[in-house]
């Protein structure tokens, strides 16, 4: 029955996470926070050890919620916030920073500080301090998954398991403002109810819908055979493009590749893509950078500026992306 729970648990925990992204507005690679921050890849990594920045762990790495950057650089006050607050558990920092918080008269952490509320900020942050140490989270030290934290305290609960397993939680059980550990967790959305494995993945499914508005190549991705059909081209002419770096395709299996239609244009390759595409290691790379709005592209995606004939600037851009490898 425990088991069970856990892994309601570790559902509820990923659909949480899918939220926060989205509430979040996505997030930034390191390479592209670098760029904003206009420093190494490498201080950003420092900074982030040193919890000057939220970043949460994906199965591809730290990636940094983009609610905590503006074009300038960081919301303002956002770093002195974070200096005096210690929870420093990632995804725990970000889920604080973007829930309503009644001290707040229903603003988020993140809503008050662009409102110019840093003396205020300060002060909730700051009664963190009180907290049980041993319950102040590191990134470094302990995983990047707030559900290891939901079966922590899995053993308070055994006793009534099997209520909650067939039921769901109690309205009145474990206030969100009172864990009963020493954790203050700011009053919000919290992690919402205890769902069956079964309805998380659809939960989650349902929040991470693949279309071209989400995906992450951000462009309908196209078979060889169907590309070819679309642009009005030979299987042959558009096999020498890929081959000589003119067009970008990832590989689908070990039968071909899928093109990313975005990258035409009046039946031929966007002009300048190839000069751009070799300044990444991967084609995969490429193709994240070009979709990504770019502040050395007049803040727009470099793809876009391509189409438009600044090929001079995005080259430029994509150079520069290499000194903060």
């Amino acid at each position: 029955m425990a088991a069970s729970l856990v892994a309601a648990l570790m559902a509820a925990g990923e659909v949480r996470k899918a939220e926060l992204v989205k509430l979040a507005g996505g997030l930034y690679m390191p390479g592209y926070v670098a760029a904003i921050l206009a420093i190494p890849e490498q201080l950003v990594e420092e900074r982030r050890k040193a919890g000057e920045l939220i970043a949460v762990e994906t199965g591809e790495g730290y990636r940094y919620p983009a609610c905590q950057f503006t074009p300038d650089g960081i919301v303002a006050g956002l770093f002195e916030v974070l200096a005096v607050m210690p929870i420093r558990h990632d995804w725990m920092r970000l889920e604080w920073l973007l829930v309503p918080d009644e001290a707040l008269e229903g603003l988020s952490p993140l809503e008050a500080l662009r409102a110019g509320r840093l003396e205020d900020l300060l002060d909730i942050a700051r009664d963190h301090e009180g907290q049980d140490p041993g319950r102040v989270l590191s990134t470094e030290e302990t995983p990047g998954d707030i559900t290891a934290l939901l079966a922590d305290d899995l053993a308070d609960l055994d006793y009534e398991a099997p209520w909650e397993v067939e039921h769901g939680p109690r309205p009145s059980d474990r206030p969100l403002s009172d864990t009963g550990k020493g954790v203050r967790v700011m009053k919000g959305s919290g992690l919402g109810p205890l769902v069956s494995l079964e309805e998380g993945k659809a939960l989650l499914a349902e929040i991470t819908v693949d279309d071209d508005s989400t995906d992450w190549a951000a462009s309908e991705l196209l078979a060889a055979d169907r590309i070819a059909e679309k642009l009005g081209i030979s299987a042959a002419t558009l096999e020498t493009w890929r081959e000589s770096g003119k067009v970008i395709a990832f590989c689908k299996d070990v039968h071909g590749f899928v093109y990313p239609a975005r990258q035409f244009e009046h039946s031929r390759p966007i002009e300048g893509l190839d000069q751009v595409a070799g300044y990444f290691p991967s084609p995969e790379e490429a193709w994240e950078w070009l979709v990504t709005p770019n502040l050395y592209t007049d803040s727009a995606p470099p793809i876009d500026r391509l189409r438009s004939g600044h090929i001079e600037e995005v080259v430029r851009a994509a150079e520069g992306a290499l000194d903060y490898q």
